[in-house]
């Protein structure tokens, strides 16, 4: 590594930037992993039973496990913002938002998603008065009060089960008929929860209240009602942190996920995405393809910086 350029910077500490330091390191590959939040968004994960060394584990735990694997193994991981790429190989700056200025011949793009809003007129208003995005951040609050998650999928089901062991009532709503987003055994649990009430076939349509959320208006089988609640957590999918590639004129998709090959290579030179910010593993987008992504990456960016010696 030369006097003040990496050979590589991560850009994400979440299971794949995590996994591409520990594998960086194994390679001697000199870098550093810059992140708003060691873990990610899997330190929000109330329970993951999913992992092959875990069978169950919190998603705060496990990162911490990840990150002390990389620490020790030597990687330098550190709280920072990056907000602008540019340059090529191999001299690419990356500039954060606390002002610093580094220069790197690679980088990965391990940025991950953010939380898609339900895009309601007052839901800013709302947020941190009733509304939040993270129900293993602010369940807490709401100990014995009626709550709602809207959303589909997996990330919406575990926000149910963990909400009914704190709240008195927790309603689920979601568009279709059933959850078919769902898998089976989270449904299971689901079912044996008395204090969990489904809400089929139901739109979120407006937000009630004056200072604190008091309910929400639901559009339910052709039907509009307002439904009291004192809390409702929205989990209907992420959208990915791609916006740093795309004015290096880097391609990604129609939904904004990097394109990458094989390899986790862009189609940029010198760079590379591994994570939920990308087109890979068919899109399955699990911590265990992520860290699996994360490492492909390392691999190739070793036999890249190899070649070009």
């Amino acid at each position: 590594m030369e006097a003040g350029v990496s050979d590589l910077i991560i850009v994400g500490a979440g299971p794949a930037g995590l996994t591409a330091s520990i594998y960086a390191s194994r390679y001697r590959i000199g870098h550093q992993v810059l992140g708003l939040l060691s873990g990610g968004a899997m330190t929000e994960a109330y329970k993951i039973c999913n992992f092959p060394s875990e069978v169950s584990i919190s998603g705060w735990e496990l990162a911490q496990k990840i990150e002390n694997n990389a620490r020790q193994l030597g990687g330098k991981i550190e709280a920072g913002e990056v907000i602008k790429i540019s340059g090529c190989y191999p001299n690419f700056q990356l500039e954060l938002a606390d002002g610093r200025k580094l220069m790197s011949k690679t980088i990965l793009l391990a940025s991950g998603a953010k939380r898609r809003h339900l895009g309601l007129p007052n839901e800013a208003k709302f947020l941190g008065h009733g509304l939040a995005y993270c129900a293993t951040c602010d369940g807490p609050f709401f100990k014995n009060k009626v709550v709602g998650v809207v959303g589909g999928g997996n990330c919406a089901a575990t926000a149910v089960i963990f909400l009914s062991t704190i709240a008195t009532q927790v309603l689920w709503f979601y568009l279709g008929s059933e959850p078919n987003a769902v898998e089976p055994g989270w449904l299971e649990e689901i079912r044996k929860q008395s204090n969990i009430k489904l809400m089929a076939r139901s739109e979120i349509k407006g937000l009630s209240g004056d200072n604190h959320l008091t309910g929400v208006v639901v559009n339910r089988d052709n039907k509009t009602e307002t439904i009291n609640l004192e809390g409702l957590f929205v989990e209907i999918g992420s959208e990915p942190n791609s916006e740093l590639l795309q004015p290096l004129g880097g391609i990604v998709n129609e939904g904004g996920y990097i394109v990458v090959d094989k390899t986790q290579a862009t189609t940029i030179p010198g760079i590379w995405a591994a994570g939920d910010v990308t087109t890979s593993s068919n899109g399955l987008r699990q911590i265990i393809t992520a860290c699996s992504e994360g490492a492909i990456a390392a691999d190739s960016i070793f036999k890249f910086l190899k070649q070009q010696a």
